[in-house]
């Protein structure tokens, strides 16, 4: 049997079993070879020089969503923007993240751990500064510590007014722990000057 030079069959034959010779598509191989001369700047960038790793973007991500909005923690704003829900959003999730193992995802408190945020009774907090205040040094022999830092100045004023809106929809949790609050100070003078 003669043997064309175009014929695919390779001289193999095993049990009568013969292979074709079907070599890779030119695009493969093109891609293939691409491949490999692309991760070496890769590795390089991303392994032995200061590249930006997933998780780097992601912080920058995160930090880019809280632009500077150069609040100042006095009552007046942390009541305003208490009944904002656009802005109370940038810092729902944080409170997730920071507070909920202690005080629930809906800050109906702890057992045993964070008191429930959603009644009108409150241990170390007097006034909306008073929530800035907690949130920024922390109260010394309890699991609250100072979140400076996870959160920025910024978002401390954000995470105090998030923290009192949950007063607003009061829901049954833990059993109320210290002094009844039954208005903020910061808002009955708002009311007073109307």
């Amino acid at each position: 049997m003669s043997k064309d030079v175009d014929d695919p069959l390779l001289d193999h034959n095993y049990d009568g079993i013969q292979e074709y010779d079907n070599p890779l598509p030119g695009w493969w191989k093109l891609l293939f070879w691409a491949s490999i001369v692309l991760c070496v700047p890769y590795t390089i960038y991303y392994h032995v020089m200061d590249g930006h790793s997933i998780l780097d973007r992601f912080e920058l991500d995160m930090k880019a969503n809280v632009v500077s909005l150069n609040l100042t923690a006095d009552g007046a704003t942390i009541l305003a923007l208490r009944n904002d829900p656009e802005k109370l959003e940038l810092v729902k999730g944080k409170f997730q993240t920071l507070c909920a193992a202690c005080h629930r995802p809906d800050g109906t408190g702890m057992p045993a751990l964070g008191p429930n945020l959603t009644d009108k009774y409150w241990k170390n907090v007097k006034s909306l500064t008073d929530i800035h205040r907690v949130l920024t040094n922390g109260v010394p022999g309890t699991a609250m510590v100072a979140q400076v830092s996870n959160l920025n100045k910024d978002e401390l004023v954000l995470m105090s007014a998030y923290v009192a809106s949950l007063s607003l929809n009061p829901k049954a949790g833990k059993e109320p722990e210290g002094e009844e609050v039954p208005a903020w100070p910061e808002e009955a003078q708002s009311k007073g000057s109307e």
